[in-house]
């Protein structure tokens, strides 16, 4: 295995434990290749990438710096951030009722919906709806999400709902008054010096080499710096719930903000009370824990991506793409893990990214921590 861009030197049993982890996962093809990256507050202990670039005859390998489709860490970076912005700003509340700002919600079932609803996966609102295949454009996708019915009662159950967040991302919008990808680069990409994330990462330049992620029949061409969630794609590649593009570097950046208590290099995103809030748990001890816009590892809830070495508390997500974000504040532990797994397959692989990501959490757990 050719190992790029090493950040530090591994016990001999330690280095032959990953490789034989990745290694094992990329002759499976769970995904072509992967870049990693662990670091604790502002130190970086490991930066490296393996595999290929993507399924194909050129055999390019993957190297570090790569642009990914980020998928689902969108919502915590870039939905639930710009929330909490607006929330400073004095534009909303979390407990405002969302029919406050959408009169499609005010109704017996759904008038009880909070924004916290929303951004804890709490809503009672579906995990999905297909809003693209029949849909003739953004005004009419729009009408479909917002007249979606629930699916069970709001408050009685953790749903994580795409539809929440994809209202969330258009709630930015209407109060802001521009794009969620302008607010959020306005208010959280260029103060912070993320310069290597954007929405729509072509149309910025972003002078990068990007992961593609697999052929879409619906749009009839192989998707490479183009948004793969369908549903984010109708909303203009920006539904609240998808969209962002990020490297490893960038990714790490936002995270040593978030244990930062919301500032990093002199300058502040949150205060560090609003920080506190976000990476709580909002639900209640009968419900899966859930901070704003964030997973959580909990105790007795079943699986977690991130395994069973970290503790309690941590925060973090995972992109439907092959990615994932953990950061473990008691530690100031951050881990960054980037594939492009649907590059292989969008559903055949998707069991085995489940059982791999956990084992390559508490390996590099057990590595860089002292347990």
């Amino acid at each position: 295995m050719d190992a790029r861009s090493a950040s530090i030197s591994f016990t001999r049993k330690s280095r032959q434990d990953l490789e034989r982890l990745l290694e094992d996962a990329l002759r499976r093809k769970i995904f072509p290749g992967i870049e990693l990256l662990v670091a604790v507050g502002d130190e970086l202990l490991l930066h490296e990438a393996w595999g290929q670039l993507e399924v194909g005859p050129e055999d390019k390998p993957l190297q570090t710096g790569t642009l990914f489709d980020i998928a689902s860490i969108t919502k915590p970076i870039a939905t639930a951030t710009c929330v909490l912005v607006l929330l400073e700003q004095g534009a909303l509340g979390m407990e405002d009722k969302v029919a406050r700002f959408f009169p499609e919600f005010d109704t017996p079932e759904k008038g009880g919906i909070s924004v916290r609803h929303l951004l804890t996966h709490t809503s009672g609102l579906p995990d999905w709806v297909d809003l693209y295949s029949e849909t003739q454009g953004p005004a009419e996708a729009l009408q479909r999400l917002l007249n979606t019915p629930l699916g069970v009662p709001t408050g009685s159950a953790m749903i994580y709902s795409d539809v929440g967040f994809l209202i969330l991302g258009e709630l930015v919008r209407r109060l802001s008054g521009t794009t969620l990808a302008e607010f959020f680069h306005r208010h959280v990409g260029h103060p912070l010096g993320l310069r290597e994330t954007s929405f729509h990462p072509l149309e910025q330049g972003l002078a990068l080499t990007v992961a593609p992620t697999q052929y879409c029949p619906y749009r009839e061409q192989l998707l490479r710096g183009v948004v793969h969630d369908e549903n984010s794609h109708v909303f203009g590649g920006e539904g609240g719930n998808a969209g962002l593009f990020s490297t490893a570097r960038d990714l790490w950046r936002f995270a040593r903000m978030i244990l930062g208590g919301g500032a990093l290099d002199g300058v502040r995103i949150l205060s560090s009370r609003t920080v506190q809030r976000m990476i709580a748990n909002h639900n209640p001890p009968r419900l899966p824990p859930r901070g704003l816009g964030w997973d959580m590892k909990g105790e007795g809830f079943g699986y977690m991506s991130c395994g069973e070495l970290m503790r309690a508390g941590a925060v973090g997500h995972t992109g439907f793409t092959g990615t994932s974000l953990w950061i473990e504040p008691q530690e100031g532990l951050t881990v960054v893990v980037l594939t492009n797994r649907v590059n292989i397959a969008r559903e055949r692989n998707q069991a085995d990214m489940m059982r791999f990501r956990p084992r390559l959490h508490n390996l590099l757990v057990s590595t860089f921590c002292d347990r």
